[in-house]
């Protein structure tokens, strides 16, 4: 007796409530249906159906086997539908959610590295600021960085984190001075990106514990890449992370504020919707981006 196959006869039978739309359903004859279920009775050594000729009814054991058998055989039919998952070559549109500045200066390796490894995949990827609705939208995943993410029904695994540096050029630290503790920061043009969770209210770890200063300036953006030019401009001091920002203290374009203050850093995650199989597609962009960036 293949008792796996027995199992899934004996479900049916109870699902369907009868032997001949069972044998319908498998495809077999009505006595072959009798047959295995049973053959799995005699191999359990008990009666799981009562039969008549009018009607059949499941017994007090039936009906505990038949609960068991069901999540045996969910479970099963999921282990081989992931491997089939796992197994299948990624193909078919991609559509991402990246961040503007991030995928500026960090994504681009990642993204042709994606799709020199796998050339089936069709990639479409919005490169915005903007907080998009995965399910609504229809995208597949997004790159999200954020000091904390919102409650959500998505999954999200986080990479790495990335601090954060208070920053100005040297042209505005020259006219209006360089601030020597967090709430001097109230006395300047700050440059505020408003995608934050809360833009205004720049955060900071102290001798005495985290302290919260409220900012206020003339220049404001949703969007990472048009803090730059101002900054660069000598327009005000900004708070950003440091790949947006690395080249620039680098070059001495701009210099690093209030180092004995850190801010609170930002962290890189991945958020895709929650679905029992993560398709092939989704799975390769996660594992690549875990890849490329775990380390940083």
């Amino acid at each position: 007796m293949d008792q796996l196959t027995a199992m899934r006869t004996f479900r049916r039978v109870v699902e369907l409530g009868s032997f001949t739309a069972a044998a319908q359903g498998l495809n077999l004859s009505k006595a072959a249906v009798s047959k295995q279920v049973g053959e799995l009775e005699a191999h359990l050594g008990a009666t799981l159906i009562h039969r008549t000729t009018r009607r059949l009814s499941v017994t007090e054991v039936g009906h505990g086997y038949f609960e068991r058998a069901v999540r045996l055989l969910d479970e099963f039919e999921a282990a081989e539908a992931e491997v089939r998952h796992l197994q299948a070559e990624p193909s078919g549109s991609l559509k991402l959610s990246v961040p503007n500045a991030f995928s500026v200066t960090q994504l681009a390796a990642t993204i042709n590295d994606l799709a020199t490894r796998y050339p089936k995949l069709r990639l479409n990827i919005e490169a915005s600021d903007r907080f998009v609705d995965l399910i609504e939208e229809g995208y597949d995943a997004a790159v999200r960085i954020r000091t904390e993410l919102p409650d959500s029904t998505l999954i999200a695994r986080r990479l790495c984190t990335f601090p954060r540096y208070v920053c100005a050029s040297p042209k505005y630290l020259k006219k209006y001075g360089e601030p020597k503790r967090p709430e001097d920061l109230k006395n300047h043009d700050c440059i505020v990106y408003t995608q934050s969770p809360a833009p205004f209210d720049w955060a900071f770890r102290t001798p005495q514990g985290r302290k919260t200063v409220r900012v206020s300036g003339t220049f404001q953006s949703n969007h990472g890449m048009l803090l730059m030019e101002p900054l660069l401009a000598g327009r005000g001091i900004a708070m950003l992370p440091i790949f947006a920002v690395e080249e620039h203290l680098k070059k001495g374009r701009v210099k690093r504020l209030l180092t004995e203050y850190p801010s609170d850093a930002v962290s890189l995650h991945v958020v895709y919707p929650q679905n029992r199989h993560l398709s092939p597609k989704v799975r390769v962009f996660v594992d690549l981006m875990a890849e490329h960036f775990a380390d940083s």
